[in-house]
Protein backbone atom coordinates (compact mmCIF):
# COMPACT_ATOMS: atom_id res chain seq x y z
CA UNK A 1 0.00 0.00 0.00
CA UNK A 2 1.25 3.54 -0.70
CA UNK A 3 2.64 5.48 2.24
CA UNK A 4 -0.03 7.80 3.65
CA UNK A 5 1.92 9.14 6.63
CA UNK A 6 3.77 12.44 6.32
CA UNK A 7 6.82 10.67 7.70
CA UNK A 8 8.70 8.49 5.20
CA UNK A 9 8.39 4.77 5.84
CA UNK A 10 11.44 2.98 7.23
CA UNK A 11 11.58 -0.81 7.14
CA UNK A 12 14.01 -2.06 9.83
CA UNK A 13 15.56 -5.54 9.49
CA UNK A 14 16.74 -7.25 12.68
CA UNK A 15 19.22 -10.08 12.15
CA UNK A 16 18.19 -11.82 15.40
CA UNK A 17 15.12 -12.45 17.52
CA UNK A 18 16.16 -14.35 20.62
CA UNK A 19 13.20 -16.22 22.07
CA UNK A 20 14.04 -15.71 25.77
CA UNK A 21 15.61 -12.26 26.02
CA UNK A 22 17.05 -9.70 23.65
CA UNK A 23 20.78 -9.70 22.96
CA UNK A 24 22.85 -6.53 23.20
CA UNK A 25 22.49 -5.82 19.47
CA UNK A 26 18.71 -6.37 19.63
CA UNK A 27 18.37 -4.05 22.62
CA UNK A 28 20.34 -1.35 20.83
CA UNK A 29 18.19 -1.74 17.74
CA UNK A 30 15.02 -1.35 19.78
CA UNK A 31 16.40 1.77 21.48
CA UNK A 32 17.23 3.20 18.05
CA UNK A 33 13.83 2.24 16.61
CA UNK A 34 11.94 4.05 19.36
CA UNK A 35 13.79 7.27 18.49
CA UNK A 36 13.63 6.68 14.74
CA UNK A 37 9.85 6.87 15.05
CA UNK A 38 10.19 10.62 15.54
CA UNK A 39 11.37 10.95 11.94
CA UNK A 40 10.02 7.85 10.19
CA UNK A 41 7.01 5.59 10.07
CA UNK A 42 8.79 2.46 11.27
CA UNK A 43 8.09 -1.26 10.90
CA UNK A 44 10.35 -4.06 12.16
CA UNK A 45 11.14 -7.28 10.25
CA UNK A 46 12.39 -10.15 12.45
CA UNK A 47 13.54 -13.68 11.49
CA UNK A 48 11.11 -15.21 14.00
CA UNK A 49 8.95 -14.25 16.94
CA UNK A 50 10.97 -13.45 20.05
CA UNK A 51 11.75 -10.95 22.77
CA UNK A 52 12.59 -8.08 20.43
CA UNK A 53 9.37 -8.44 18.39
CA UNK A 54 7.24 -8.54 21.56
CA UNK A 55 8.96 -5.47 22.97
CA UNK A 56 8.65 -3.70 19.62
CA UNK A 57 4.88 -4.15 19.59
CA UNK A 58 4.74 -2.88 23.19
CA UNK A 59 6.15 0.46 22.01
CA UNK A 60 3.84 0.69 18.99
CA UNK A 61 6.04 -0.79 16.26
CA UNK A 62 4.39 -2.93 13.61
CA UNK A 63 6.27 -6.20 13.01
CA UNK A 64 6.62 -8.79 10.24
CA UNK A 65 8.35 -12.17 10.25
CA UNK A 66 10.67 -13.35 7.48
CA UNK A 67 13.51 -15.79 8.09
CA UNK A 68 16.53 -14.42 6.21
CA UNK A 69 19.87 -16.27 6.21
CA UNK A 70 22.89 -14.50 7.68
CA UNK A 71 26.34 -14.19 6.14
CA UNK A 72 28.98 -14.66 8.83
CA UNK A 73 31.73 -14.33 6.22
CA UNK A 74 30.93 -10.59 6.42
CA UNK A 75 31.76 -10.45 10.13
CA UNK A 76 35.00 -12.38 9.74
CA UNK A 77 35.99 -10.87 6.40
CA UNK A 78 36.55 -14.37 5.03
CA UNK A 79 37.86 -14.93 1.52
CA UNK A 80 34.80 -17.05 0.64
CA UNK A 81 32.62 -13.93 0.98
CA UNK A 82 31.92 -13.45 -2.74
CA UNK A 83 30.79 -17.06 -3.20
CA UNK A 84 28.53 -16.86 -0.16
CA UNK A 85 26.90 -13.63 -1.34
CA UNK A 86 26.23 -15.10 -4.78
CA UNK A 87 24.61 -18.14 -3.16
CA UNK A 88 22.41 -15.85 -1.05
CA UNK A 89 21.13 -14.11 -4.18
CA UNK A 90 19.93 -17.49 -5.43
CA UNK A 91 18.34 -18.45 -2.10
CA UNK A 92 14.55 -19.08 -2.28
CA UNK A 93 13.94 -16.33 0.30
CA UNK A 94 15.07 -13.72 -2.27
CA UNK A 95 11.69 -13.73 -4.03
CA UNK A 96 9.82 -13.46 -0.70
CA UNK A 97 12.06 -10.59 0.35
CA UNK A 98 11.42 -8.76 -2.92
CA UNK A 99 7.65 -9.32 -2.51
CA UNK A 100 7.82 -7.90 1.04
CA UNK A 101 9.65 -4.78 -0.14
CA UNK A 102 7.27 -4.28 -3.06
CA UNK A 103 4.27 -4.72 -0.77
CA UNK A 104 5.56 -2.37 1.95
CA UNK A 105 7.08 0.17 -0.47
CA UNK A 106 9.38 1.76 2.14
CA UNK A 107 11.16 5.02 1.45
CA UNK A 108 14.26 3.61 3.22
CA UNK A 109 15.56 0.31 4.55
CA UNK A 110 17.58 -0.04 7.78
CA UNK A 111 19.83 -3.13 7.94
CA UNK A 112 21.16 -4.16 11.36
CA UNK A 113 24.73 -5.54 11.77
CA UNK A 114 27.26 -6.50 9.12
CA UNK A 115 26.13 -10.15 8.85
CA UNK A 116 22.74 -9.22 7.37
CA UNK A 117 23.49 -8.25 3.73
CA UNK A 118 20.53 -9.80 1.90
CA UNK A 119 17.94 -7.08 2.78
CA UNK A 120 20.42 -4.43 1.63
CA UNK A 121 21.07 -6.23 -1.66
CA UNK A 122 17.33 -6.69 -2.30
CA UNK A 123 16.55 -3.06 -1.48
CA UNK A 124 19.27 -1.76 -3.80
CA UNK A 125 18.01 -4.06 -6.57
CA UNK A 126 14.70 -2.19 -6.30
CA UNK A 127 16.34 1.24 -6.02
CA UNK A 128 15.43 1.74 -2.33
CA UNK A 129 18.01 3.76 -0.31
CA UNK A 130 19.70 1.72 2.45
CA UNK A 131 20.97 2.70 5.91
CA UNK A 132 23.39 0.01 7.08
CA UNK A 133 23.95 0.03 10.86
CA UNK A 134 27.10 -1.58 12.28
CA UNK A 135 26.83 -2.67 15.92
CA UNK A 136 30.14 -4.55 15.84
CA UNK A 137 33.58 -4.41 14.35
CA UNK A 138 34.49 -6.23 11.15
CA UNK A 139 37.30 -8.68 11.78
CA UNK A 140 39.46 -10.48 9.24
CA UNK A 141 40.33 -14.13 8.79
CA UNK A 142 44.03 -13.28 8.58
CA UNK A 143 44.16 -10.56 11.21
CA UNK A 144 42.50 -7.27 11.96
CA UNK A 145 43.70 -5.64 8.75
CA UNK A 146 43.83 -8.77 6.60
CA UNK A 147 42.65 -8.94 2.98
CA UNK A 148 39.14 -10.03 3.92
CA UNK A 149 38.28 -6.86 5.82
CA UNK A 150 38.34 -4.49 2.81
CA UNK A 151 36.15 -6.95 0.88
CA UNK A 152 33.46 -6.87 3.57
CA UNK A 153 33.73 -3.09 3.80
CA UNK A 154 33.40 -2.79 0.00
CA UNK A 155 30.16 -4.82 0.07
CA UNK A 156 28.69 -2.59 2.78
CA UNK A 157 29.74 0.53 0.90
CA UNK A 158 28.27 -0.70 -2.41
CA UNK A 159 24.88 -1.62 -0.95
CA UNK A 160 24.30 1.40 1.29
CA UNK A 161 23.50 5.08 1.04
CA UNK A 162 24.48 5.80 4.67
CA UNK A 163 26.59 3.74 7.07
CA UNK A 164 25.84 4.13 10.77
CA UNK A 165 28.42 2.98 13.31
CA UNK A 166 27.91 2.95 17.07
CA UNK A 167 31.57 3.94 17.48
CA UNK A 168 34.59 5.00 15.46
CA UNK A 169 35.90 1.45 15.91
CA UNK A 170 33.00 0.01 13.92
CA UNK A 171 33.69 2.53 11.14
CA UNK A 172 37.44 1.92 11.02
CA UNK A 173 37.26 0.21 7.57
CA UNK A 174 35.54 3.36 6.24
CA UNK A 175 37.99 5.89 7.67
CA UNK A 176 39.05 9.21 6.10
CA UNK A 177 41.68 7.46 4.00
CA UNK A 178 38.88 5.68 2.09
CA UNK A 179 37.26 8.98 1.15
CA UNK A 180 33.85 7.64 2.24
CA UNK A 181 31.69 10.51 3.47
CA UNK A 182 28.47 8.63 4.15
CA UNK A 183 29.72 7.02 7.40
CA UNK A 184 28.18 8.54 10.54
CA UNK A 185 28.83 7.76 14.23
CA UNK A 186 25.56 7.21 16.09
CA UNK A 187 26.38 5.92 19.60
CA UNK A 188 23.70 4.33 21.81
CA UNK A 189 22.02 6.22 24.60
CA UNK A 190 19.93 5.52 27.67
CA UNK A 191 17.48 7.99 29.15
CA UNK A 192 18.03 8.44 32.91
CA UNK A 193 14.25 8.53 33.43
CA UNK A 194 13.99 4.97 32.07
CA UNK A 195 16.37 3.76 34.80
CA UNK A 196 13.93 4.58 37.64
CA UNK A 197 16.40 6.36 39.99
CA UNK A 198 13.74 6.61 42.73
CA UNK A 199 13.94 2.81 43.17
CA UNK A 200 17.73 2.43 43.25
CA UNK A 201 18.08 2.19 47.03
CA UNK A 202 15.35 -0.44 47.38
CA UNK A 203 16.73 -2.40 44.41
CA UNK A 204 20.22 -2.32 45.96
CA UNK A 205 18.96 -3.63 49.28
CA UNK A 206 16.77 -6.33 47.69
CA UNK A 207 19.48 -7.89 45.51
CA UNK A 208 22.07 -7.80 48.26
CA UNK A 209 19.73 -9.41 50.78
CA UNK A 210 18.86 -12.17 48.33
CA UNK A 211 22.55 -13.11 48.23
CA UNK A 212 23.18 -12.65 51.96
CA UNK A 213 25.22 -9.49 51.50
CA UNK A 214 25.07 -6.46 53.78
CA UNK A 215 25.68 -2.81 52.99
CA UNK A 216 29.25 -2.92 54.29
CA UNK A 217 30.19 -5.49 51.65
CA UNK A 218 31.83 -4.13 48.52
CA UNK A 219 30.46 -5.71 45.35
CA UNK A 220 32.26 -5.83 41.99
CA UNK A 221 30.09 -6.94 39.09
CA UNK A 222 30.42 -8.45 35.63
CA UNK A 223 27.37 -7.91 33.38
CA UNK A 224 26.67 -9.36 29.92
CA UNK A 225 23.49 -10.46 28.20
CA UNK A 226 25.20 -13.71 27.12
CA UNK A 227 28.26 -15.18 28.81
CA UNK A 228 30.44 -15.91 25.79
CA UNK A 229 34.17 -16.49 26.40
CA UNK A 230 35.01 -13.31 24.48
CA UNK A 231 33.05 -11.28 27.02
CA UNK A 232 35.90 -12.00 29.46
CA UNK A 233 34.15 -13.76 32.37
CA UNK A 234 37.17 -15.99 33.01
CA UNK A 235 39.45 -12.93 33.08
CA UNK A 236 37.08 -11.22 35.52
CA UNK A 237 37.22 -14.19 37.90
CA UNK A 238 41.01 -14.46 37.60
CA UNK A 239 41.44 -10.73 38.28
CA UNK A 240 39.09 -10.71 41.29
CA UNK A 241 40.46 -13.79 43.09
CA UNK A 242 43.60 -12.01 44.45
CA UNK A 243 41.45 -9.10 45.70
CA UNK A 244 38.95 -11.43 47.35
CA UNK A 245 41.75 -13.35 49.09
CA UNK A 246 43.04 -10.06 50.56
CA UNK A 247 39.66 -8.46 51.35
CA UNK A 248 37.10 -10.56 53.26
CA UNK A 249 34.42 -7.91 52.62
CA UNK A 250 34.60 -8.21 48.82
CA UNK A 251 31.74 -9.95 46.98
CA UNK A 252 31.52 -10.74 43.28
CA UNK A 253 28.37 -10.74 41.13
CA UNK A 254 28.09 -12.35 37.68
CA UNK A 255 24.99 -11.40 35.68
CA UNK A 256 24.25 -13.01 32.34
CA UNK A 257 22.79 -15.98 30.53
CA UNK A 258 24.85 -19.00 29.48
CA UNK A 259 25.41 -19.08 25.72
CA UNK A 260 24.37 -22.69 25.01
CA UNK A 261 25.00 -24.62 28.21
CA UNK A 262 26.48 -23.77 31.58
CA UNK A 263 29.82 -25.54 31.00
CA UNK A 264 31.81 -22.34 30.38
CA UNK A 265 30.27 -20.54 33.34
CA UNK A 266 30.82 -23.57 35.59
CA UNK A 267 34.47 -23.74 34.51
CA UNK A 268 34.90 -20.09 35.50
CA UNK A 269 33.23 -20.63 38.86
CA UNK A 270 35.43 -23.68 39.38
CA UNK A 271 38.39 -21.29 39.48
CA UNK A 272 36.77 -19.50 42.42
CA UNK A 273 35.95 -22.82 44.08
CA UNK A 274 39.57 -23.92 43.72
CA UNK A 275 40.65 -20.75 45.55
CA UNK A 276 38.12 -21.43 48.31
CA UNK A 277 36.01 -18.43 47.27
CA UNK A 278 32.92 -20.04 45.72
CA UNK A 279 30.71 -18.67 48.51
CA UNK A 280 31.83 -15.11 47.66
CA UNK A 281 30.60 -15.32 44.06
CA UNK A 282 26.95 -15.14 42.97
CA UNK A 283 25.55 -15.79 39.50
CA UNK A 284 22.21 -14.33 38.50
CA UNK A 285 20.54 -14.74 35.14
CA UNK A 286 20.52 -11.54 33.14
CA UNK A 287 17.39 -9.42 33.38
CA UNK A 288 16.00 -6.80 31.02
CA UNK A 289 15.22 -4.67 34.09
CA UNK A 290 18.77 -3.45 34.60
CA UNK A 291 17.50 -0.97 37.22
CA UNK A 292 17.17 -3.96 39.57
CA UNK A 293 20.79 -5.02 38.94
CA UNK A 294 23.29 -2.16 38.73
CA UNK A 295 22.30 -0.33 41.96
CA UNK A 296 23.60 -3.30 44.01
CA UNK A 297 27.12 -2.89 42.57
CA UNK A 298 30.01 -0.73 43.77
CA UNK A 299 32.22 -1.36 40.74
CA UNK A 300 31.54 -2.52 37.17
CA UNK A 301 34.23 -4.53 35.37
CA UNK A 302 34.07 -4.90 31.57
CA UNK A 303 36.96 -7.14 30.43
CA UNK A 304 35.88 -7.66 26.81
CA UNK A 305 38.48 -9.62 24.83
CA UNK A 306 36.82 -9.01 21.47
CA UNK A 307 37.22 -5.67 19.73
CA UNK A 308 34.01 -4.29 21.20
CA UNK A 309 31.68 -2.28 19.01
CA UNK A 310 30.73 -0.10 21.97
CA UNK A 311 30.39 -1.58 25.48
CA UNK A 312 26.84 -1.07 26.70
CA UNK A 313 27.46 -2.49 30.22
CA UNK A 314 30.11 0.21 30.73
CA UNK A 315 27.70 2.99 29.71
CA UNK A 316 24.91 1.52 31.84
CA UNK A 317 27.22 1.30 34.85
CA UNK A 318 28.18 4.96 34.47
CA UNK A 319 24.56 6.08 34.13
CA UNK A 320 23.91 4.38 37.49
CA UNK A 321 26.80 6.35 38.96
CA UNK A 322 29.22 3.42 39.18
CA UNK A 323 32.96 3.55 38.46
CA UNK A 324 34.03 1.30 35.59
CA UNK A 325 37.28 -0.46 34.73
CA UNK A 326 37.63 -2.06 31.31
CA UNK A 327 39.91 -3.57 28.73
CA UNK A 328 40.88 -1.10 25.97
CA UNK A 329 38.96 -3.00 23.27
CA UNK A 330 37.55 -1.13 20.26
CA UNK A 331 34.61 1.09 21.14
CA UNK A 332 35.18 0.59 24.89
CA UNK A 333 38.30 2.72 24.54
CA UNK A 334 36.32 5.58 22.98
CA UNK A 335 33.60 5.36 25.63
CA UNK A 336 36.03 5.40 28.55
CA UNK A 337 38.02 8.31 27.12
CA UNK A 338 34.92 10.33 26.21
CA UNK A 339 33.73 10.11 29.82
CA UNK A 340 37.14 10.92 31.37
CA UNK A 341 37.87 7.35 32.49
CA UNK A 342 41.02 6.68 30.47
CA UNK A 343 42.95 6.02 33.72
CA UNK A 344 40.84 2.90 34.23
CA UNK A 345 41.57 1.38 30.84
CA UNK A 346 43.73 -1.75 30.80
CA UNK A 347 45.38 -3.49 27.86
CA UNK A 348 43.21 -6.40 26.64
CA UNK A 349 44.15 -9.62 28.43
CA UNK A 350 46.20 -7.86 31.13
CA UNK A 351 44.67 -9.57 34.17
CA UNK A 352 47.21 -8.12 36.61
CA UNK A 353 46.44 -4.63 35.29
CA UNK A 354 42.72 -5.26 35.73
CA UNK A 355 43.33 -6.36 39.33
CA UNK A 356 45.35 -3.20 40.04
CA UNK A 357 42.76 -0.80 38.54
CA UNK A 358 39.91 -2.47 40.43
CA UNK A 359 41.90 -2.51 43.69
CA UNK A 360 42.43 1.27 43.55
CA UNK A 361 38.68 1.94 43.33
CA UNK A 362 37.61 -0.74 45.81
CA UNK A 363 40.04 0.60 48.42
CA UNK A 364 38.41 4.06 48.65
CA UNK A 365 34.73 4.80 48.95
CA UNK A 366 35.39 8.50 48.42
CA UNK A 367 37.18 7.78 45.14
CA UNK A 368 34.39 5.48 43.98
CA UNK A 369 31.77 8.14 44.65
CA UNK A 370 33.84 10.85 42.93
CA UNK A 371 34.52 8.75 39.82
CA UNK A 372 30.94 7.47 39.72
CA UNK A 373 29.39 10.95 39.86
CA UNK A 374 31.74 12.32 37.22
CA UNK A 375 31.08 9.34 34.98
CA UNK A 376 27.31 9.77 35.31
CA UNK A 377 27.53 13.46 34.43
CA UNK A 378 29.76 12.89 31.41
CA UNK A 379 27.76 9.88 30.17
CA UNK A 380 24.54 11.89 30.24
CA UNK A 381 26.21 14.73 28.34
CA UNK A 382 27.94 12.66 25.65
CA UNK A 383 25.50 9.75 25.39
CA UNK A 384 22.21 11.31 26.42
CA UNK A 385 19.04 11.42 24.38
CA UNK A 386 19.59 15.01 23.24
CA UNK A 387 23.02 14.18 21.83
CA UNK A 388 21.54 11.15 20.10
CA UNK A 389 18.76 13.20 18.51
CA UNK A 390 21.22 15.75 17.16
CA UNK A 391 23.19 12.96 15.51
CA UNK A 392 20.00 11.37 14.20
CA UNK A 393 18.92 14.66 12.62
CA UNK A 394 22.34 14.87 10.94
CA UNK A 395 21.82 11.37 9.55
CA UNK A 396 18.39 12.30 8.17
CA UNK A 397 19.92 15.33 6.45
CA UNK A 398 22.40 13.27 4.41
CA UNK A 399 19.91 10.64 3.21
CA UNK A 400 18.96 10.85 -0.47
CA UNK A 401 15.42 11.67 -1.43
CA UNK A 402 13.34 8.53 -2.08
CA UNK A 403 13.00 7.66 -5.75
CA UNK A 404 10.49 5.71 -7.78
CA UNK A 405 11.28 1.99 -7.41
CA UNK A 406 13.24 0.49 -10.28
CA UNK A 407 10.92 -1.48 -12.57
CA UNK A 408 10.18 -2.21 -16.21
CA UNK A 409 12.79 -1.91 -18.96
CA UNK A 410 16.28 -0.57 -18.15
CA UNK A 411 19.69 -0.33 -19.73
CA UNK A 412 23.12 0.94 -18.77
CA UNK A 413 25.64 2.48 -21.13
CA UNK A 414 25.81 -0.77 -23.10
CA UNK A 415 23.34 -1.91 -25.79
CA UNK A 416 21.68 -4.67 -23.73
CA UNK A 417 18.14 -4.00 -22.51
CA UNK A 418 16.87 -5.75 -19.37
CA UNK A 419 13.45 -6.45 -17.90
CA UNK A 420 13.43 -6.04 -14.10
CA UNK A 421 11.46 -8.90 -12.59
CA UNK A 422 11.47 -10.10 -8.95
CA UNK A 423 14.57 -8.08 -8.18
CA UNK A 424 16.56 -9.56 -11.08
CA UNK A 425 17.53 -8.18 -14.49
CA UNK A 426 16.56 -10.41 -17.43
CA UNK A 427 18.44 -9.54 -20.65
CA UNK A 428 16.74 -9.46 -24.05
CA UNK A 429 18.85 -11.53 -26.48
CA UNK A 430 17.89 -9.34 -29.46
CA UNK A 431 15.84 -6.27 -30.43
CA UNK A 432 13.31 -8.60 -32.08
CA UNK A 433 12.86 -10.46 -28.77
CA UNK A 434 11.93 -7.17 -27.10
CA UNK A 435 9.44 -6.13 -29.78
CA UNK A 436 7.80 -9.53 -30.20
CA UNK A 437 7.58 -9.79 -26.38
CA UNK A 438 5.13 -6.87 -26.48
CA UNK A 439 7.57 -4.18 -25.27
CA UNK A 440 8.60 -0.84 -26.77
CA UNK A 441 12.05 0.71 -27.01
CA UNK A 442 10.66 4.10 -26.02
CA UNK A 443 9.83 2.64 -22.56
CA UNK A 444 13.47 1.74 -21.84
CA UNK A 445 14.88 3.71 -18.89
CA UNK A 446 18.60 4.52 -18.77
CA UNK A 447 20.20 4.06 -15.34
CA UNK A 448 23.84 4.43 -14.17
CA UNK A 449 25.99 1.37 -14.65
CA UNK A 450 26.79 1.22 -10.92
CA UNK A 451 23.06 0.86 -10.16
CA UNK A 452 22.65 -1.78 -12.84
CA UNK A 453 25.59 -3.75 -11.40
CA UNK A 454 23.80 -4.08 -8.03
CA UNK A 455 20.89 -5.98 -9.60
CA UNK A 456 21.54 -9.74 -9.86
CA UNK A 457 21.32 -11.33 -13.29
CA UNK A 458 18.24 -13.41 -14.05
CA UNK A 459 17.35 -15.82 -16.86
CA UNK A 460 17.44 -14.34 -20.39
CA UNK A 461 14.15 -13.45 -22.04
CA UNK A 462 12.90 -15.93 -24.66
CA UNK A 463 14.30 -15.59 -28.16
CA UNK A 464 11.45 -15.75 -30.73
CA UNK A 465 11.47 -18.64 -33.24
CA UNK A 466 13.08 -17.82 -36.61
CA UNK A 467 10.57 -17.06 -39.41
CA UNK A 468 9.60 -19.80 -41.96
CA UNK A 469 11.60 -18.98 -45.16
CA UNK A 470 9.68 -21.38 -47.51
CA UNK A 471 7.43 -19.71 -50.14
CA UNK A 472 3.84 -19.49 -49.06
CA UNK A 473 1.31 -21.71 -50.89
CA UNK A 474 3.89 -24.28 -51.97
CA UNK A 475 3.74 -27.47 -50.02
CA UNK A 476 6.82 -29.58 -49.73
CA UNK A 477 6.24 -33.09 -51.03
CA UNK A 478 6.96 -35.68 -48.36
CA UNK A 479 9.87 -37.96 -49.06
CA UNK A 480 8.86 -41.48 -49.99
CA UNK A 481 10.04 -44.49 -48.07
CA UNK A 482 11.36 -47.63 -49.83
CA UNK A 483 8.08 -49.35 -49.18
CA UNK A 484 6.23 -46.45 -50.79
CA UNK A 485 8.46 -46.52 -53.87
CA UNK A 486 7.80 -50.27 -54.47
CA UNK A 487 4.08 -49.66 -54.09
CA UNK A 488 4.23 -46.83 -56.68
CA UNK A 489 5.98 -49.15 -59.21
CA UNK A 490 3.29 -51.78 -58.83
CA UNK A 491 0.60 -49.14 -59.34
CA UNK A 492 2.31 -47.86 -62.51
CA UNK A 493 2.64 -51.35 -64.02
CA UNK A 494 -1.04 -52.02 -63.49
CA UNK A 495 -2.06 -48.74 -65.11
CA UNK A 496 0.50 -48.98 -67.95
CA UNK A 497 2.12 -45.76 -66.80
CA UNK A 498 5.90 -45.55 -66.90
CA UNK A 499 7.80 -44.61 -63.75
CA UNK A 500 8.75 -40.95 -63.46
CA UNK A 501 12.47 -41.53 -64.17
CA UNK A 502 11.64 -43.64 -67.30
CA UNK A 503 9.27 -40.94 -68.59
CA UNK A 504 12.07 -38.41 -68.32
CA UNK A 505 14.48 -40.68 -70.29
CA UNK A 506 11.82 -41.27 -73.00
CA UNK A 507 11.18 -37.54 -73.32
CA UNK A 508 14.90 -36.86 -73.79
CA UNK A 509 15.19 -39.52 -76.58
CA UNK A 510 12.29 -37.99 -78.50
CA UNK A 511 14.01 -34.67 -78.34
Amino acid sequence: MPVTSKRPKLLIFSHLSNEVHATGAEKLLLVFAKELQRLFECALVVPKEGAVSRQARDVGLRTAVLGIPLCFAMKNGETRLERELEAMRRHPVWDRLIELLQRERPAYVWVNTCVHPLPAMAAKALGIPVIWALMETIEADSGRDGPGRPKAAAVISAYSDAIVGISLATLAPFGPESGLKKAIVLPPFRSPDDLEPANWLSSRSRLRRSNGWAEHHRVAGFVASMLHPQKGLKEFVQAMIPLALQDPELRLLIAGGAAEDDAYVRSCLELARGAGLAHRFAWVRYTEQIESLYPALDLVVVPSLAEAGFGMPALEGMLFGKPVVAFASGGLTELMRATGNQDYLVAPGDIAGLTKAAAELLASEALRLEVGRRSMRMAQRVYGVEAFRERLDALRAVLPMPEEPLSGLVRGIGPTVYLLEKGRKRPFPSPRALIEGGFRFEDVRAIPNEKLALIPLGLPMDEPKPPDKRPKGRRKRPRRTKRGKRRAKRMNRRSGKLPKRARKRGASRKA
